[in-house]
């Protein structure tokens, strides 16, 4: 099956398309709350432990700044290039997701490259508050429930719909952290799969259309985890 590649202004522009901003505007509406109510309880437990705020808001604003656009930057491409090679919307709970395995560009180098954007912004907004609780604890627990959640969720969905083509990726593609090898295949625009058959597109696996609802469980579980470690300080 031939690879469909995206240039990059391609992959910017996609996100006039609806199932594109859509998916956007779900993201942001529950992480940007989300991701506040988790600063203002790291700045919290800051106090409880007696940990002033790092560096100046002189210099911790603009590169907190620059690290939310970077990522948000980096999303938009990524998502942009899983819509237009993958057929579909990156959200399964959007339109059912992408009907094509994508294994060229960023996703021949790992599996969830837009994690790295969504961690990014999430540092620059712990900088901005300068909160040392955050970056030294909330940023690791929030990696550990994208690995996660990623595994559980997102993938269980490609397993159910692409089936061994999905398991055969797995194996060489690493999941978050780019390999030496998997760098090289993005660099020389090679695919990860030699022969890549195109599957029957049928009606969403049972139970997917559940992810969001695990998505948001998940978010609410991590500020109650935050919130109770706070209260016992």
């Amino acid at each position: 099956m031939d690879r469909i590649r995206p240039t990059t202004t391609l992959c910017f522009s996609a996100i006039r398309s609806p199932e594109l901003y859509r998916n956007f505007a779900i993201h942001l509406f529950v992480m940007f709350p989300a991701a506040m109510t988790m600063c203002w309880l790291a700045t919290r437990l800051d106090g409880t432990l007696g940990w002033d705020p790092f560096g100046d808001i002189s210099w911790r604003f603009p590169v907190g700044i620059g690290a939310i656009m970077l990522g948000g930057i980096w999303v938009w491409y990524v998502y942009g290039y899983l819509f237009l090679a993958g057929g579909g919307s990156p959200g399964t709970h959007v339109d059912g997701g992408p009907v094509r395995l994508v294994d060229t560009g960023p996703y021949a180098t790992i599996r969830h490259p837009s994690v790295l954007g969504k961690l990014l912004g999430v540092i620059g907004l712990g900088t901005i508050w300068g909160s040392w609780s955050f970056l030294l604890m909330f940023v690791p627990v929030l990696i550990a429930y994208a690995i996660i959640s990623n595994r559980l969720i997102q993938e269980r969905f490609c397993h159910m719909r692409f089936g061994q083509q999905y398991a055969d990726y797995c194996a060489e593609v690493p999941m978050l952290i780019p390999s030496i090898r998997s760098i090289h295949r993005w660099k020389v625009g090679t695919q990860v799969l030699e022969n890549l058959k195109p599957i029957e597109v049928s009606e969403q696996p049972q139970g997917i259309w559940q992810e969001f609802r695990w998505y948001l469980l998940g978010l609410f579980g991590l500020i109650a985890f935050f919130s109770t470690v706070l209260w016992f300080q």
